[in-house]
C-alpha cells in the first residue's frame, strides 16, 4: 500500500481536484445529470459551508503531498439540512439548464441518493488512475467508516452504477451488500443503473 494521509479538504488544490475526482466517480451519468460543465459548477460549489458539495464533506487521501483520490460524504441530518440550500444554489449556478434538469436532479436527490435515518452515505469517491490498485480505494472506504461512527451512524451506504464492476467487487471485499433491485433512469435516451450497496457498523 502506497504511504498516504487521508484530511479534510481544505486547500486551493483541493478545489481544483474535486471536480475533476467527482466527475472521475461517474463519468457519463454526472455530466448527463449537471451539464457539459459540470466541473465549473462543482469548483463554484464547493467552496460554499453547509451544502452537499462543500468542502466541508470532502476527504482527501493524499501521496507525497498530492491528491490521489478524494470521497464525498455526508450522514442523515445534513442531508435533511442541506438539501435546500444545495438546490438553491444549483439553480443559481445552472441557470436554464437547472429547469431543463429538474425532474433529473428531482430524481437523484430523492430516489437515488434517499437515506435513512441512521445511515451515512458516501456520494462519491474516486481516485486518479495512476494511484489505482495501491489500497487507497480501501483506505478512503475505512475512513468513511470511521467518520460514520463519529456522527453515530449505524450504517453506511452509496450507490454505483450496475457496470461498475471493479467497484462491486471492492465494496462486497470491505462488507457491502447490494440492497434491493437496482434503480434506473434515462438522460437523453441513455439509460442508467445503480445498485444500492449498505454496510452494517453498528
Amino acid at each position: 500500500m502506497a504511504n498516504h494521509i487521508i484530511v479534510q479538504a481544505r486547500t486551493p488544490e483541493d478545489r481544483e481536484d474535486f471536480p475533476v475526482l467527482f466527475i472521475m466517480s461517474a463519468p457519463t451519468y454526472l455530466p448527463a445529470l449537471l451539464g457539459a460543465n459540470v466541473d465549473k459548477l462543482m469548483r463554484s460549489l464547493f467552496r460554499y459551508k453547509r451544502t452537499l458539495f462543500s468542502f466541508e464533506h470532502m476527504r482527501c487521501v493524499k501521496v507525497d503531498g498530492r491528491n490521489a483520490g478524494m470521497y464525498l460524504g455526508y450522514d442523515w441530518r445534513a442531508k435533511k439540512k442541506e438539501d435546500p440550500k444545495t438546490a438553491e444554489l444549483l439553480a443559481r449556478y445552472m441557470k436554464e439548464e437547472f429547469t431543463a434538469q429538474l425532474p433529473h436532479l428531482i430524481w437523484a436527490g430523492s430516489v437515488l441518493c434517499e437515506i435513512e435515518d441512521g445511515t451515512f452515505y458516501i456520494s462519491n469517491i474516486a481516485v486518479y488512475p495512476e494511484f489505482r490498485s495501491s489500497g487507497l480505494g480501501t483506505s478512503l472506504l475505512l475512513d468513511a467508516e470511521e467518520a460514520s461512527r463519529k456522527l453515530g451512524a449505524k450504517s453506511i451506504a452509496l450507490d454505483v452504477e450496475t457496470d461498475n464492476e471493479g467497484g462491486i467487487r471492492l465494496y462486497k471485499r470491505m462488507g457491502y451488500d447490494i440492497i434491493g433491485e437496482p434503480k434506473g433512469t434515462v438522460i437523453n435516451g441513455e439509460e442508467f443503473e445503480f445498485f444500492r450497496m449498505c454496510k452494517d457498523i453498528s
